[in-house]
């Protein structure tokens, strides 16, 4: 069975950004990860506890999602896992912050 996991460049996802004003992007690094190097626009949800019921009490089922991680992998796995728990729009950040950060798209450094 195909994948319902959507993919989308992390330029597109700066374009929605700013043409919206509000998106959600969530990043599954662990915290040294995160707090290293991180896009501005992401909160940090860890795969190794990711919990989609948790995820579910901040973001409806029904709201778009885009998951990011360091290279696509773990943001992948993430994705597939909300979206078999019933997250009905979600994309996957094409490349992670390393495309992100090479690409030279705002990025948050430290705590």
């Amino acid at each position: 069975m195909a994948s319902k996991v959507q993919v989308i460049s992390h330029s597109e996802v700066i374009h929605l950004q700013q043409e919206s004003g509000a998106i959600s992007v969530i990043d599954v690094r662990e915290v040294d990860e995160f707090q290293d190097v991180r896009s501005p626009l992401a909160i940090n949800f860890p795969l190794s506890r990711f919990d989609p019921v948790k995820l579910a009490e901040r973001y409806p089922r029904q709201q778009t999602i885009y998951v990011l991680c360091r290279s696509g992998r773990r943001s992948l796995q993430a994705a597939e896992i909300l979206v078999a728990n019933g997250f009905q729009s979600v994309f996957n950040v094409e490349g992670g912050m390393l495309e992100w950060e090479a690409s030279g798209l705002p990025v948050a450094r430290g705590r």
